[in-house]
């Protein structure tokens, strides 16, 4: 096991001092930023700077930032689900640090998808089914991170398969 001993601490948003969420700072045991560009190659829809060893993912409506010894996670609910979030966490840089040898390293960021290019992959036929009143209100909504690729039926249909993967390819988390 690569990462195994934390800090967690729970701090109020500076931005925001009336939310009634709170964001998690983890004081890591270990310097994480030899896994960074493994975690580049494996996730999908971080950005990624090298030199500065600092790695950003958007994962349900949270942005969270890796630092070499740090784990910064915005938006929690309470210490419970900070917790949780940061043993997902711990697991996915345990996962890719013992798949490394296996896994090629990216070390550029790669740019994050304009939603108009996620538009054109789009079925297009502002069907309300996902519960947007249009395709662009929906991307719009699946970029900021508030709803699922998943909940656009007709992209799970014969006829968007193609499209679906490709949106699959550089979309977080695209199905859950």
């Amino acid at each position: 096991m690569f990462l195994s001993d934390y800090t967690l601490r729970l701090v109020l948003s500076d931005c925001n001092p009336s939310s009634q969420k709170v964001n998690a700072l983890v004081d890591l045991s270990e310097d994480l930023s030899e896994v960074f560009p493994y975690l580049n190659t494996v996730l999908k829809g971080l950005q990624y700077d090298h030199d500065e060893k600092v790695l950003t993912v958007k994962r349900e409506g949270r942005l969270i930032t890796f630092r070499p010894r740090q784990i910064a996670v915005a938006k929690l609910e309470d210490e419970n689900e900070a917790r949780s979030v940061v043993e997902a966490l711990k697991e996915i840089v345990n996962e890719t640090y013992a798949n490394r040898d296996h896994i090629k390293p990216t070390y550029a960021s790669r740019p994050p998808p304009r939603p108009l290019e996620i538009f054109k992959l789009f079925p297009g036929k502002n069907c309300k089914e996902c519960g947007e009143p249009t395709c662009m209100a929906f991307v719009l909504k699946l970029v900021n991170d508030e709803v699922k690729l998943v909940q656009c039926p007709l992209l799970y249909t014969k006829e968007f398969e193609a499209n679906r993967s490709k949106l699959e390819e550089f979309l977080p988390d695209s199905e859950t």
